[in-house]
């Protein structure tokens, strides 16, 4: 049975799958071989997942670990990593297996608590428009100057070149983006992306807008800390990218508050007479206020 779980697209580093080699004094050593190899057993059969012999990460005297990215069409359920090692060359083949899970990626919910759940269809197919107005859907073909990806897996990276944003990022900035639109006048309360995709369609643009705004205003605080300035020898660089974000978000800004105004002016909504809480007889049937000099009995049949 699993003890561990770890969700599609996670890299996995030194604190999860690990084994550390000690002699018998407890003193860490290196083994003179160590590999690894992944088992699919979701089905009930163990069945392999890549090369037999798979080379693990070798941080310090002792320590290794399988550094790894879980790819994104991972199958949901029971794995089992089978680490070999030999403590001398020649000497004995000695295994160690390790149970773990996958689990789908979550996301946190409209309260940015700890409880998650699975992005639905209309979500997926948000998120994957939002990357095409973000330009982050084709980085090896929109991403000229980023470094390479630390690895690439089916599904998850592409060849070269990594997204800027996560799916669960998208995801909250779309959050933030429904959150205004309820909150424009008129107030139009939805329970989620679904609800306002089912009530007005339309909009769907609208929030991509003002995703998009937020989306910016993160990359951009991202560059106000990465940026930098020097000159040494006559040669300087400079790398300010804060400013470009920050017009390319002010464009988004104002694009959406015009968009938020068109979609809110087709709202229809009624703006109610108060009545007053109790009638003295017929006075009560002349609308909220019937006092002297403005309607009466008298008045209204002719006297």
């Amino acid at each position: 049975m699993a003890t561990t779980a770890f969700f599609r697209g996670q890299q996995l580093g030194r604190q999860d799958l690990n084994i550390y080699l000690t002699n018998i004094n407890g003193t860490p050593v290196n083994a003179a071989e160590v590999s690894y190899a992944l088992y699919d057993v979701t089905t009930g059969v163990e069945v392999l997942v890549g090369p037999t012999h798979r080379v693990p990460a070798n941080p310090s005297v002792g320590e290794y670990y399988a550094s790894i990215i879980i790819p994104l069409d991972a199958n949901i359920g029971s794995y089992r990593i089978r680490w070999c090692f030999r403590e001398i060359v020649g000497g004995p083949l000695q295994q160690v297996v390790m149970n773990f899970s996958v689990i789908d990626k979550v996301s946190r919910g409209h309260d940015g608590g700890e409880g998650g759940y699975e992005m639905d269809h209309h979500e997926r197919d948000l998120t994957r428009r939002l990357r095409v107005m973000l330009r982050d859907n084709n980085p090896d073909r929109n991403y000229h100057f980023r470094p390479p990806a630390h690895e690439e897996t089916v599904s998850q990276y592409s060849r070269v070149f990594g997204f800027i944003w996560e799916d669960t990022e998208l995801l909250d900035y779309m959050f933030f983006a429904l959150n205004d639109i309820i909150a424009a006048p008129p107030k139009t309360p939805f329970a989620n992306i679904a609800q306002m995709v089912q009530s007005f369609p339309e909009w769907r643009t609208m929030l991509l807008t003002g995703a998009t705004y937020y989306a910016l205003q993160a990359i951009r605080a991202n560059w106000i800390a990465d940026e930098f300035d020097y000159s040494i020898g006559g040669v300087s660089l400079n790398l300010e990218k804060a400013s470009k974000y920050e017009g390319a978000q002010q464009a988004a800004g104002e694009h959406f508050q015009t968009q938020l105004e068109k979609g809110k002016a087709t709202v229809n909504y009624l703006k109610g007479v108060q009545q007053p809480k109790y009638g003295t007889g017929i006075r009560s049937a002349f609308g909220p206020y019937a006092g002297r000099g403005v309607l009466s009995p008298r008045k209204f049949v002719g006297f």
